[in-house]
């Protein structure tokens, strides 16, 4: 049974989030765009498809904002409301080949849009919650394909602020040893989901009273990492011949007493 409350906390949001591409931990805080028409020219130069979205670049400091596309120009009465794209999808690659120049499609990333209305003399009107387009829907599988530019914006702005509290400093309370406080509770566990199984030379510790032989290694050496995927299961033994550090630490004192002990008894 892995630790179920790690340092740093994963929850489920953010895992949904992360599995849909969107970058998290990397992210610059929400901030709407500009809803403007972009052309041919646009899309090759300020805007980035990528497997996990379409990035606005900002061409003063670099930063990125994820959008969505939609055609400016609509027949709102006769079809209805534009789809919006999130993704190099057929429809914007077939106009990309297209090879035009002429502004077909508007960025956007909030909530309300303006779309020209073609049924009534080209006036700009505002415009929410757009389809998501069909062939984008196949290339997002953990979006639904009735899900809504609304529904899109509730998802930037719930990464962003998720990225936010990232970026916070974080105080970590530890002991005298660097490790963090519930890192006693934290090995416990490890090592009884491990069975108390040696992962590098097999050895398997049934007696209670000898459980102390068997330890729990940082793999990147980062005490305050306690990620499962960065914990490591040894024997004292092999502990012990980790690396240089962990050979010199073990040369005296009451570490080289339990190493000695071990090899008495375990290792005959």
């Amino acid at each position: 049974m892995e630790h179920e409350k790690p340092i740093y906390k994963f929850d489920g949001l953010k895992k949904k989030l992360i599995s849909m591409g969107f970058r998290i931990n990397k992210a610059v805080g929400y901030r709407p765009v500009k809803n403007v028409d972009v052309d041919l020219n646009d899309l090759k130069t300020n805007i980035d498809f990528t497997d996990t979205g379409i990035f606005l670049i900002d061409p003063i400091d670099g930063s990125r904002q994820q959008i969505f596309l939609y055609k400016r120009n609509y027949h709102l009465e006769r079809f209805g409301k534009p789809r919006f794209h999130i993704r190099k999808c057929e429809t914007i690659q077939s106009f990309i080949n297209s090879g035009s120049f002429k502004a077909e499609y508007r960025r956007a990333n909030t909530d309300a849009v303006m779309v020209r209305d073609m049924d009534d003399n080209n006036i700009d009107k505002e415009v929410k919650a757009l389809p998501l387009c069909k062939y984008c829907a196949k290339m997002v599988t953990d979006i639904s394909s009735r899900a809504s530019s609304s529904d899109f914006v509730d998802i930037l702005k719930s990464a962003a602020s998720i990225a936010e509290e990232e970026s916070k400093p974080q105080e970590i309370e530890v002991d005298i040893f660097g490790y963090t406080k519930d890192w006693e509770s934290i090995s416990e566990k490890y090592r009884e989901a491990k069975g108390f199984k040696c992962e590098k030379c097999g050895i398997t510790i049934n007696e209670p009273f000898d459980r102390h032989y068997i330890h729990v290694h940082h793999k990147n050496g980062n005490k305050l990492d306690n990620r499962p995927s960065n914990l490591q299961c040894l024997c004292i033994k092999c502990h012990s011949e980790v690396d240089d550090r962990h050979r010199h630490n073990f040369l005296k004192g009451a570490n080289l007493i339990l190493l000695e002990d071990f090899k008495k008894k375990y290792l005959k």
